[in-house]
């Protein structure tokens, strides 16, 4: 008799457990809807469920057949002197990788790129097999990298379609896994006053138009190193504020506050 309670106590235990774990499972699974329903509202999981391929779609024989790119140019040619300090290099809207592999290239460094487009992403991976780049299907606001981890980050054109409700998290990002004494590249619209238009490529999306460095400098932390400012249709400045892109590249301070 007593090794038959003993065995009744053990299931009603057992069965208290599995009822645990699977009210723990569902609740699970209702956080998880609940953060999807939250980021279905924003302009970050449109891109991912197809936006983002588009547009690729639209820009794939530009990146492709582009031998080499202006701004990239003007990250090489400030940071020279420091290819021995760049030894990790973070793009965020990377597209199939081009750019990103021709930094790497220059600076002798490791890869790491994100995009909300999966085909991008697979094209890029298929492009540089042998390459020190890696990619990944992911948004700005949602970085799979570690703290402090690059040496160099670069935003290649992409803040400007971050939703309002991510961005500061796409700048906190940023920050996050950028190094103490790294840099900072930013390559956006750069309009004399901020604004938002709609994205014609989707009704529903804007495109929201400001001097993303001013996220950073205004921190205290960054500092701006260089700034070209050109058109977004040619490679000089442009007279119309609404044309204007700029490059900024900024240093994170390793120790923004001076003495007292």
């Amino acid at each position: 008799m007593p090794a038959v309670r003993a065995c009744v106590v053990a299931h009603r235990r057992n069965r208290y457990c599995w009822d645990l774990a699977a009210r723990s499972q569902a609740q699970d699974f209702k956080g998880l809807a609940m953060v999807m329903t939250s980021l279905a509202q924003t302009q970050c999981q449109v891109f991912l469920e197809g936006e983002g391929d588009r547009w690729f779609d639209r820009n794939r024989s530009t990146l492709n057949q582009q031998k080499s790119f202006y701004e990239n140019e003007a990250i090489k040619r400030v940071l020279a002197g420091h290819r021995d300090r760049i030894g990790h290099i973070l793009e965020i809207g990377c597209g199939n990788g081009v750019k990103l592999a021709d930094l790497c290239q220059f600076f002798a460094a490791q890869g790491h790129g994100i995009d909300p487009s999966a085909e991008a992403v697979r094209e890029g991976m298929d492009k540089f097999p042998n390459a020190n780049v890696h990619l990944d299907v992911s948004i700005a606001s949602h970085i799979p990298h570690g703290d402090a981890s690059m040496d160099l980050v670069y935003f290649g054109f992409c803040l400007y379609l971050v939703d309002r409700t991510e961005i500061l998290k796409a700048v906190a990002e940023a920050d996050r896994v950028l190094k103490s004494g790294g840099f900072l590249a930013i390559l956006d619209f750069d309009p004399g006053i901020r604004h938002k238009r709609t994205y014609h490529h989707k009704p529903g999306l804007f495109s929201y138009k400001t001097s993303y460095a001013d996220f950073f400098t205004a921190s205290g932390h960054y500092y701006l190193v260089a700034k070209d400012s050109f058109s977004h249709s040619e490679h000089a400045f442009s007279p119309d504020s609404d044309e204007r892109v700029s490059i900024c590249i900024l240093y994170k301070e390793p120790e923004p506050y001076g003495k007292g």
